[in-house]
């Protein structure tokens, strides 16, 4: 999550939701059918960007292909954030989540190797012809930054996609969600490890007054990740 300052916060805030429901319906999955190891949830109120990349890699890698190298990466490059009262380690900022898009995208080990791109404002949407959707269906995974409040921004992985919305992994534990009308769900027992759904019409709103939605254009945010063929 990031704040108004632009650094990665990660505590969800919940508000009603007036709009009709949505129907979720199953979504594709163009990968391996097993990963390496089960997704994680972060372990403090500020790590949801390393752990989302690390859920992202663990979507894409079995564990013997991972490098530890890749994980000690993640957690240099994130945490970078500074609050105001100048503690560091206050989330990650836009900085931190480039640079370690940049490095998974050059680093190469044995089987290791990884496509990345970072996204950013107005090419952050999931309408006709988003490079969202498409990076899900070839196989890839998305890290999505989502406004959930009170200027606070959430990192989450989006994992399938189907005709009206999108399933994620949202790495702060949370087992349900109340009055959002089912525009916004909470998922159990997903084959593909997702957590979360949302409608792609929610997601694409464009103001920061919803939660669980990419918001204002300057605020939006993302980064795809594939396995490269070796």
């Amino acid at each position: 999550m990031t704040d108004s300052r632009g650094s990665v916060l990660s505590r969800p805030l919940l508000v009603p939701a007036s709009s009709p429901s949505s129907r979720r319906r199953s979504g594709r999955v163009v990968r391996p059918p097993s990963r390496g190891a089960p997704f994680r949830y972060q372990f403090s109120e500020a790590d949801c960007v390393p752990t989302t990349f690390l859920n992202g890699l663990a979507c894409l890698f079995t564990r013997d292909e991972i490098p530890a190298v890749a994980i000690q990466k993640i957690y240099t490059y994130t945490l970078n954030g500074v609050s105001r009262s100048n503690t560091l380690g206050d989330g990650t900022d836009e900085w931190g989540i480039r640079v370690t898009a940049e490095w998974l995208g050059a680093y190469r080990e044995g089987r290791f190797a990884v496509k990345s791109e970072y996204l950013r404002g107005a090419e952050v949407h999931v309408r006709r012809g988003n490079q969202i959707v498409a990076c899900l269906n070839t196989g890839g995974v998305a890290l999505c930054n989502l406004h959930i409040g009170g200027g606070l921004w959430h990192y989450v992985l989006a994992v399938k996609s189907d005709p009206v919305g999108l399933s994620f992994f949202d790495p702060y534990h949370q087992r349900t969600l109340k009055g959002l009308g089912g525009w916004v769900e909470r998922v159990h027992d997903d084959e593909d490890g997702a957590n979360l759904w949302v409608s792609r019409e929610w997601l694409d709103t464009y103001s920061n007054k919803k939660r669980y939605c990419f918001g204002s254009v300057r605020n939006r945010e993302a980064v795809l990740l594939w396995r490269r063929k070796r």
